[in-house]
């Protein structure tokens, strides 16, 4: 804390000799100074916590991949954080993962819960085999009538139940009855933070596990910045949703990144705009509440979405400076095969390995490539002059995307995180930085 500007220094001491001041006048003793207090909390904390809340799916995860340039936390479509994940600074040598697991009177709880909502024969006993076969085929056909895991909130229930109970199955010899049990990575033989940072992703593994504490090495998180991870406000579990609303209210937050959908949506769900009004109320953290409009990249190809984004913004955030559009999906994946090169066909045969595994021997082709192909074509991103890029009819998706990049490389790659939102968006989180150091901004 030595890079506290002079005004700043003895700050604790000089607030509360204001306050005691304030105390001792009569017409002013009955003011809540409780706010003060907390902003000074806040202020010389040695931590600094960034708390990631949004809608179901509307990409937190990703983000926050994005912002470390590591895949650490679980991100797929149709399926939300159902725990707290917290990610704080390590060196290099000292990278680790701690896993805390719900215990099995949570899981139950949480099974019953689900076969409310989807209609199913209340389970007392998730110990069974034949029940928990049943259920999981119950599950299969409810996503099936729906059209995918992700298309209706039904589905999405079917889906948490399904990982809920595959996850206990795969780990029920770590799971206590009653208590949570807390592990170390070293426990279950991992090596490093990539090991145990795969094994807390799977989804089935993610769906019992309570907490997950990431100690990572990275530029952003040093002077103790904390970034937090959370459910869905709008959590196929409501218990988990309420977990984030209580995050954002705790005493040791120190700013909220909201993660907004309209870009993908079109317009706020119910549960964003209660988010919003619920931020605007909180005296605590209502100046470090920053709005990211995620899965930009989906306005680029829909004329009538993008106008109604930006109608949107306009009215509800007007001249902020705190709003960011960004494609977590698109910065996140263009900075993992920035480290790549021709000779594993940049990425497919590592970053993307197992992803293009098909079931016929033939290989599938991941989002982000076809994401990276209309970019490509569609977007109006690149300039014609200096990228002459084509993507062929008679070329793979996965072979387009091979050719391009051995024609353009890291130029157009650059270009790709650029349009993305990403590097502005990691601005802001060294805007944060500058705030937790008292520096000025």
């Amino acid at each position: 804390m030595s890079d506290l500007p002079f005004q700043c220094k003895n700050l604790k001491e000089q607030v509360e000799s204001i306050l005691q001041l304030l105390q001792q006048e009569p017409t002013l003793h009955f003011q809540d100074i409780t706010p003060v207090r907390t902003s000074l909390s806040k202020a010389i904390s040695p931590k600094f916590e960034i708390v990631f809340a949004g809608a179901f799916s509307a990409g937190k995860s990703m983000l926050i991949n994005a912002l470390l340039e590591r895949e650490l936390l679980y991100s797929a479509e149709g399926h939300a954080t159902g725990k707290e994940c917290k990610i704080e600074y390590a060196e290099l040598d000292k990278e680790r993962v701690v896993l805390t697991f719900l215990s099995e009177a949570e899981i139950r709880e949480q099974a019953v819960y689900l076969c409310q909502q989807l209609g199913f024969k209340i389970v007392t006993n998730i110990n069974q085999a034949d029940v928990i076969n049943l259920l999981g085929k119950g599950c299969e056909a409810i996503i099936q009538q729906e059209g995918g895991e992700s298309k209706s909130e039904r589905a999405k229930q079917a889906k948490a139940l399904m990982l809920l109970l595959e996850g206990y199955i795969a780990n029920r010899d770590r799971i206590n009855t009653v208590n949570n049990a807390t592990y170390s990575m070293e426990q279950f033989n991992f090596s490093n933070l990539k090991e145990a940072a795969s094994y807390a992703r799977r989804g089935s593994n993610s769906a019992v596990l309570k907490r997950i504490d990431y100690y990572c090495n990275h530029p952003l998180l040093q002077d103790g910045n904390v970034i937090i991870d959370t459910p869905g406000i709008d959590a196929p579990v409501e218990k988990d949703a309420q977990l984030t609303y209580a995050k954002i209210q705790h005493p040791d937050t120190s700013a909220v990144v909201c993660v907004l959908k309209p870009a993908s949506a079109g317009d706020m769900t119910k549960e964003e705009t209660e988010l919003l009004e619920l931020m605007r109320q909180n005296g605590g953290v209502r100046d470090r509440v920053f709005y990211i409009f995620n899965r930009i990249d989906e306005t680029w190809y829909n004329t009538q979405l993008r106008q109604r984004l930006d109608d949107l913004i306009n009215v509800q955030f007007g001249n902020s400076n705190k709003v960011y559009k960004t494609s977590g999906l698109l910065g996140f994946y263009g900075s993992q095969i920035k480290q790549t090169n021709q000779l594993d066909r940049f990425g497919l045969d590592s970053v993307f390995a197992e992803s293009i595994k098909g079931l016929d021997g033939n290989e599938e082709t991941p989002q982000f490539i076809y994401a990276f192909n209309n970019y490509c074509v569609n977007s109006g991103k690149l300039s014609t002059t200096k990228f002459r890029v084509s993507v062929n009819g008679f070329e793979t998706p996965n072979q387009n995307y091979v050719r391009i990049l051995g024609d353009w490389g890291n130029e157009l790659i650059e270009k790709l995180i650029q349009d993305s939102g990403t590097e502005e968006f990691r601005g802001l989180q060294l805007l944060l930085w500058r705030i937790n150091t008292k520096m000025p901004v």
